[in-house]
């Protein structure tokens, strides 16, 4: 006899439509108030991403990852896992910024509202007067020919 069977996904199952790639590269999250966070991103694919921190991130919530030779991309927060979060981005990458991403420098924004300044010039260096200089010269001198003499006469 023949039972039929009926499988349903269960909460365990990977039910992510896009191939995910291996990073396993660190990175900055930065939440909803703009507050870095340091995460290590486990994979990557065109649909979201996951990472691993000892963070707390709320479910749903809004984030911004930096990915290197990408830039940054916002995600909103969908599942927790053992260690880390998978997030899923609100603009969906395309297949070649995901190959891109991790594969090129460092991303650096500025986000100072400060001015740029030039750097500081060199700090100006004042010298002793020449007879102090002088008199360093000399007995520096004397001092060094009176160990040399010494250990000459040692020696003898």
């Amino acid at each position: 006899m023949l039972i039929p069977a009926i499988l349903l996904p269960g909460d365990s199952d990977d039910r992510r439509s896009a191939e995910r790639q291996t990073i396993n590269q660190p990175s900055t999250l930065r939440d909803e108030r703009a507050r870095a966070t340091d995460v290590y991103v486990r994979d990557l694919s065109e649909t979201g991403f996951s990472v691993a921190t000892d963070s707390r991130l709320e479910l749903g919530s809004e984030v911004t990852i930096g990915l290197p030779g990408r830039g940054r991309a916002s995600a909103r927060v969908v599942r927790q896992v053992p260690g880390g979060y998978g997030c899923e981005f609100v603009e969906a990458l395309g297949r070649a910024e995901v190959m891109q991403a991790f594969r090129g420098g460092t991303v650096i924004h500025m986000t100072s509202s400060a001015p740029i300044t030039a750097p500081l010039s060199e700090p100006e260096i004042e010298r002793f007067p020449g007879a102090v200089r002088l008199g360093v010269i000399v007995g520096g001198s004397v001092l060094l020919w009176a160990g040399v003499a010494k250990a000459i006469a040692a020696l003898l």
